[in-house]
C-alpha cells in the first residue's frame, strides 16, 4: 500500500486574516463618526446657537439639523448643516423632523454657510415664509 502524504494547507494569499474584516468596518465607522462629529461642532461654531428667528424657549440643547435631511441623500458636512435647538429640530410638536418647519438655503454654493430661509406650516396645510437672513443671523426687514 503506498503511503500518500497530505499537503500542507495554507490560507491563499487574497484571503484576509479571520476577523479582520470586523476591523476594518470598526475602523470606517470610527473614521466616518469623528468626522461627523468635526463636521457637527464646526456648524455649531459657525451659529453661535439656534439658528431659529423667532423668539422661542430653546429647550434640550443645541443640535446640529441637516438642511437636507441625510435619508434624502443630505450629507454630513457644515454647509448642510443648521444649529437648532433639540425642541424645534426633533422633540416639539413643531418641529423640523415632524415637517410642521422647514429651513431652505438661500445660496446653495454657500449652503449654511451663507443665508437660509425658515419656514412654518400654517394650519392649512402650506408653508408660511418666517423669516430670510441676508446673512447669519441678519434677517430681513419688511
Amino acid at each position: 500500500m503506498a503511503n500518500y502524504a497530505r499537503p500542507a494547507f495554507t490560507e491563499p494569499d487574497w484571503k484576509p486574516m479571520r476577523g479582520q474584516r470586523v476591523l476594518d468596518k470598526e475602523a470606517r465607522d470610527a473614521a466616518l463618526l469623528k468626522s461627523e462629529l468635526l463636521e457637527k461642532k464646526a456648524a455649531k461654531r459657525r451659529d453661535g446657537g439656534c439658528r431659529w428667528p423667532e423668539k422661542h424657549k430653546c429647550r434640550g440643547g443645541l443640535e446640529a439639523a441637516h438642511v437636507r435631511d441625510a435619508s434624502l441623500g443630505g450629507l454630513m458636512f457644515r454647509w448642510n448643516l443648521i444649529t437648532l435647538c433639540a425642541w424645534l429640530h426633533r422633540r416639539g410638536p413643531v418641529s423640523i423632523h415632524g415637517k410642521q418647519l422647514r429651513v431652505e438655503i438661500e445660496n446653495p454654493e454657500l449652503g449654511t454657510d451663507g443665508p437660509c430661509s425658515f419656514w412654518q406650516q400654517g394650519i392649512d396645510g402650506k408653508l408660511y415664509l418666517v423669516a430670510r437672513e441676508v446673512g447669519i443671523r441678519e434677517y430681513e426687514r419688511d
